[in-house]
């Protein structure tokens, strides 16, 4: 997952940057340091939430492909059910197609384990409300969870296809909608696709490993550090469940 996720990342990083120095441009010219970040930061935003998506794609089919050579009895596919290349059967990585998947070859529903911390503004659950983050988590359990992954998946659509029969609906902490109709997509809705990508991966994982009875322990590398992980699963069920369980893993 972090080479899946790496152009994600940088994107966020850049993003990130511009965003920090945006107010000292704007002061240096004399002007207020406050006010939107523009359309350039929109842009890099939706940029994220797209390479997140291809990574969660991606990680799903060598998740399939690794679990299905540790499983006997796992299904080996035929012309119906392929895992990946041109008909794979997570091209697009909706809640329905990754537990279609994993039911398919493992008889196994990930949807039990999924449970997402996002942060979330005022204005996503309060009519009129700030556009400021909230302090703490909001919590995507049950529907919820799934919700979130198919509102990050047509972020996806509508941004990269340009696929308006697609077009996303508002969902607290990954898309809003202008009054226009418009989606927007926020600093926090990137930073959340980037967390709950590796929420996903932490939780399924776990999952399916127990569910297929596969022994050993996970363990936490250099690689995860340097990629950011740490302040990505900060705060969360995913990242407890890595601090309590996993071999070297920091506390999270």
């Amino acid at each position: 997952m972090t080479e899946y996720l790496l152009d994600a990342q940088q994107i966020h990083d850049v993003t990130m940057e511009r965003l920090r120095a945006t107010p000292e441009a704007r002061q240096a010219e004399g002007k207020p340091g406050g006010g939107q970040p523009g359309r350039v930061h929109y842009s890099l935003n939706r940029a994220v939430i797209v390479a997140a998506v291809g990574a969660l794609e991606a990680f799903n089919e060598d998740l399939a492909l690794t679990a299905q050579a540790l499983d006997p009895q796992a299904q080996r596919g035929n012309d119906w059910y392929h895992i990946d290349g041109k008909h794979g059967m997570v091209q697009t990585p909706s809640p329905h197609n990754l537990r279609k998947m994993l039911w398919t070859f493992f008889r196994y529903d990930p949807r039990p384990a999924w449970h997402w911390s996002v942060t979330i503004s005022d204005s996503e659950v309060t009519p009129g409300g700030s556009t400021w983050r909230f302090p703490g988590a909001h919590e995507c359990t049950g529907p919820d969870a799934a919700a979130f992954l198919k509102a990050m998946v047509k972020v996806r659509h509508g941004f990269a296809h340009q696929d308006k029969a697609r077009k996303p609906k508002a969902f607290p902490g990954i898309v809003t909608l202008t009054p226009t109709g418009r989606f927007a997509i926020h600093s926090h809705h990137a930073t959340n696709a980037l967390s709950v990508v590796l929420q996903y991966a932490v939780l399924t994982v776990s999952g399916l490993s127990a569910h297929l009875s596969l022994s050993g322990q996970f363990r936490w590398s250099i690689a995860m550090t340097d990629a950011g992980w740490e302040e990505l699963l900060a705060n969360t069920p995913a990242g407890s469940a890595v601090s309590s369980g996993w071999r070297y893993a920091p506390a999270l």
